[in-house]
């Protein structure tokens, strides 16, 4: 072995050190990796799991003794060597979690087993405590489920990695205690966004019938990325007062079996308000309640088709949600609606675009409000409910914006009334379709300054249109069809027949 660098798993052993020849022979520590350039990376590796960092490629490799190759297992690669098979991490924004130089974590490597028996919670948390005080890194679970008796908290730069729906989080709670966080991070009782920042959790399964899934709380930069969702007592991800959160693949075959059950909730701990709290085994601590906004957030790229009919698909809770994007995504099967906020809630910057509502109760209802919210943008939505039994209140309503945007957009069912706004002070509709409710298709209840082009309301019970006290819409292109009255101003019917 004269001339060749022995792999001691501590490190990487430096030519003109001195050690033992004998000692590397006999044992190998699979609690590290080896770092180097892929072109000493060794034909095989020594053990199943075996991690090698190529660090010209910025690329780990995990050695899998069932194939007997290397297999890719991590990193971002680089502009000419490229993740192999892959282009998906290249795309993700989540790089500044990571660097070459960090370590890649397997808890089995530390004992951790995810044989659904073992309670590994506490286990996982002083892991994550080493990773933090180490800089971050990445932090594996093989396949397996993870029983979590207590909630880990994440650090700053490290990621939780899974391998798809194979690697399950489950969150065991004691009777009463049912609903603190699953996974939560460092900092969550700072105030403002001084929790931790630049992590992520990838490619898991949340089953956790007694607790709330991943709880970013007061936490800055957040990639939450191809996260399955089944059992949860309140919400799979529930984003408290934290900003810059991206949600991108998401799909949920369950909501929450407790009374809060959206499976994606956007959330604020208000001032006197607060009930989000972490569970460390034996007592709950609640989340900092300051007021902090939740800002910049975006759930994109999701499916939420549950089975237990819940609340809401998507929950905007509380005063203070800031610059929200829903986009390209499902919602089917919720009691309420699709996407819900707040009576008296107030919003800025919401903009959902993309997303399709099939078989809820109602649309998106985002709950009355006289005024304070400002900027809504709506665009490329449909709203659809075949069912009769389960069509209720307005497919689309919205109240107290101060300039609305809102394109695009169809909506069809037995809805009491298709669209119906409130206290709107400049709304402009365009290539909107209002067809099939009971009453009204296009209701501007009240103090609605509104402009309606291009648009269609067919098969309405009562009212093509209504404006009600205080209400102004100016028209363009409006046609109706099998409607009972095509106009009510403030109760004076005027026959309006194409503009």
């Amino acid at each position: 072995m004269a001339g060749e660098t022995p792999r001691l798993g501590l490190g990487i052993f430096e030519q003109g050190d001195d050690w033992d020849h004998t000692d590397t022979v006999e044992a190998v520590d699979e609690h590290a990796i080896v770092h180097g350039p892929i072109a000493e990376r060794p034909a095989a590796g020594e053990y199943d799991d075996e991690l090698y960092h190529a660090t010209d490629q910025g690329i780990t490799w995990r050695w899998d003794a069932a194939s007997g190759d290397w297999e890719y297992f991590g990193g971002q690669g680089s502009a000419d060597r490229p993740v192999p098979g892959t282009s998906h991490f290249e795309a993700a924004t989540i790089g500044s979690l990571r660097t070459a130089e960090s370590p890649v974590w397997n808890v089995e490597a530390h004992g951790i087993e995810g044989d659904g028996k073992t309670d590994v919670g506490d286990a996982v948390h002083d892991l994550l405590e080493t990773v933090a005080q180490a800089g971050g890194g990445i932090v594996y679970f093989p396949p397996g489920r993870y029983r979590l008796e207590r909630t880990p908290l994440v650090g700053d730069d490290t990621i939780l990695l899974g391998a798809g729906r194979s690697t399950v989080f489950d969150g065991p709670r004691p009777e009463g205690e049912e609903g603190r966080a699953l996974l939560s991070n460092r900092g969550y009782d700072e105030p403002g966004y001084g929790g931790a920042s630049n992590w992520g959790v990838c490619n898991v399964r949340i089953d956790a019938p007694d607790a709330t899934g991943i709880m970013p709380a007061h936490a800055d930069t957040v990639r939450l990325e191809n996260i399955y969702g089944d059992a949860i007592y309140y919400h799979h991800i529930d984003v408290v007062s934290s900003k810059n959160v991206v949600v991108d693949g998401y799909w949920a075959t369950r909501g929450g079996d407790g009374d809060s059950d959206a499976p994606v909730q956007f959330d604020n701990q208000n001032a006197g308000t607060g009930a989000n709290s972490v569970w460390d085994g034996s007592e709950d601590t609640l989340v900092a309640a300051d007021d902090t906004p939740t800002r910049n957030c975006t759930l994109t790229n999701f499916e939420i088709d549950p089975e237990n009919d819940p609340d809401y698909g998507v929950h905007l809770h509380r005063d203070g949600n800031e610059s929200l994007t829903i986009s390209d995504g499902y919602i089917t099967g919720c009691g309420h609606s699709a996407i819900r906020a707040d009576t008296g809630g107030q919003l800025e910057d919401l903009t959902i675009d993309g997303v399709s509502c099939r078989e809820n109760a109602r649309g998106i209802s985002l709950g009355h409000v006289e005024s304070g919210r400002r900027h809504l943008t709506i665009d490329n939505v449909t709203i659809r409910t075949d069912d009769d039994d389960l069509a209720a209140g307005s497919g689309l309503y919205a109240s107290g914006f101060d300039e609305a945007a809102i394109s695009n957009v169809v909506v069809d069912g037995e809805f009491t009334n298709a669209i119906l706004f409130d206290d709107m002070a400049d709304l402009k509709l365009s290539q909107i379709r209002a067809t099939g409710p009971k009453h009204q298709g296009f209701r501007f209840r009240e103090n609605v300054d509104a402009t309606l082009t291009t648009a269609r309301a067919a098969n309405c019970g009562t009212v093509g249109i209504y404006a009600g006290p205080g209400s102004s819409v100016a028209y363009g292109g409006v046609t109706f069809d099998n409607v009972g009255t095509e106009v009510d101003i403030d109760g004076e019917t005027r026959e309006w027949v194409t503009s």
